[in-house]
């Protein structure tokens, strides 16, 4: 049976942050072609990125907001966060509370964006709460269980305990474990991974900064740089420092490479892949040490 939750305009505030970060994106991305400076350049570049990143933060923001519903069940409660669903067994829960019945408001930190609340708080008969609702605690209900309490807002919360109480009389169909279920593309393991993810972002972040600190400092380069050394530390060739730029270029070739190689064999050898994707970091940090002995 599914519950909704209290009404909020959490969705279409989401949408509206989402149109004036796409139109700030928009506005950077026109300014690209009237820049002479690589540093310049590159701080634009960081900007839309880092507007693109907020854009995608509140999109994903408002399908929180626009699917949120609260499912109950012969086997537990499912509460649907966005592309994910958190989990929780009915022998469980232990008791819910109305949030009105409280003698005393608990602390929340987290983020509260037009009515829409998810963080965590605390509450000394209770302990550590999540929330995952739309409404005040005042008008919320306290699903308790033995890890934590969920603080969650359906519309009807009378109809919501009297379906709880009847469900829990029958007994579960299936043993639910208490977790989050996500929703495709990150149920697929590679995506639910999070070694995978801090591996390419390391890589990512090393080949993104060296970009970046010759995209700063190219105007104090010399003209001219010493690209090779003989076995007695002599110079033998001589490059334009716009050659430097060939080495970031090969640690994202590097970086893609490995990506798609380490996502294909992830499947049957989880080690090989983290393997594939720690020489990335290696070889970015290789690039690092080069391009600092050159300049």
């Amino acid at each position: 049976m599914n519950f909704p939750p209290y009404p909020t305009r959490s969705g279409f505030v989401s949408l509206g942050l989402a149109l004036i970060t796409c139109a700030a994106a928009i506005m950077l991305v026109n300014l690209l072609p009237r820049q002479n400076n690589l540093a310049d350049i590159f701080k634009l570049l960081v900007g839309i990125l880092a507007i693109l990143g907020v854009m995608l933060l509140v999109l994903y923001w408002a399908v929180v907001a626009f699917k949120l519903h609260y499912h109950l069940s012969r086997n537990g409660l499912a509460i649907q966060w966005g592309l994910a669903q958190v989990l929780v067994p009915i022998e469980s829960i232990k008791e819910i509370v109305p949030g009105k019945t409280l003698p005393a408001l608990p602390t929340f930190r987290g983020l509260n964006l037009a009515g829409l609340r998810f963080g965590w708080g605390e509450l000394a008969e209770y302990g550590k709460l999540k929330f995952l609702a739309t409404a005040a605690p005042t008008e919320s209900l306290l699903v308790v269980t033995p890890q934590q309490t969920y603080v969650i807002s359906p519309r009807q919360p009378a109809d919501f305990l009297a379906a709880w109480q009847a469900r829990q009389a029958l007994g579960p169909t299936q043993h639910w474990s208490v977790g989050l279920r996500r929703s495709w593309p990150f149920s697929y393991p590679l995506l639910a991974d999070p070694l995978t993810w801090w591996l390419l972002g390391l890589g990512a972040l090393a080949c993104f900064s060296l970009l970046g600190y010759l995209c700063l400092n190219f105007a104090e380069l010399p003209r001219s740089l010493p690209i090779h050394f003989n076995a007695f530390g002599v110079a033998d060739r001589i490059a334009d420092k716009s050659a430097l730029f060939t080495l970031p270029l090969a640690g994202a070739a590097v970086l893609l490479v490995n990506a798609f190689f380490g996502g294909l064999v992830y499947r049957w050898e989880k080690v090989a892949a983290y393997l594939l994707w720690a020489s990335t970091v290696a070889v970015q940090v290789c690039l690092w040490v080069a391009v600092m002995t050159l300049t």
